[in-house]
């Protein structure tokens, strides 16, 4: 096999230093992480392991789910992550080439697999950026 017919993994390729949050953590820390890091995503974690995501269309949600009120009443109130996360985890071995990566997240349904090692542990995050960044270099 060539260096050009190797197969990629997604390791190779995964943001590894990921911010995350707890299920029980208001929505107004999960705010200032999405702002202040310039993220779109965050996995919640229980032990290690995730067990939800939150991403910014989560919080567009909450702000159609509180009508005419601003979103910062939701985050200033008490909701959680664990209220509001995206529970239906969509994970990829880290050992997983590139390829299913940009397979599942090219279907146009998610922007974010969580990467998760061998026993279950989060090991990082994939996104569509991540992947784009790939492709052209």
């Amino acid at each position: 096999m060539s260096s050009s017919d190797r197969v990629t993994p997604v390791s190779e390729v995964m943001t590894s230093r990921v911010h995350t949050a707890s299920p029980g953590q208001k929505l107004g820390e999960i705010w200032q992480i999405l702002v202040q890091e310039r993220c779109h995503h965050i996995p919640v974690v229980e032990d290690g392991r995730p067990v939800g995501m939150i991403s910014t269309r989560d919080l567009i949600h909450v702000a159609r789910n509180h009508g005419s009120r601003k979103l910062s009443d939701a985050i200033y109130g008490s909701q959680t992550a664990g209220e509001i996360m995206s529970a239906n985890l969509e994970t990829i071995d880290d050992v997983e080439s590139v390829e299913v990566a940009i397979d599942r997240i090219g279907r146009g349904d998610i922007h974010a697999l969580v990467v998760i090692d061998e026993n279950q542990r989060l090991a990082g995050i994939v996104t569509n950026h991540d992947l784009l960044d790939y492709l052209i270099s």
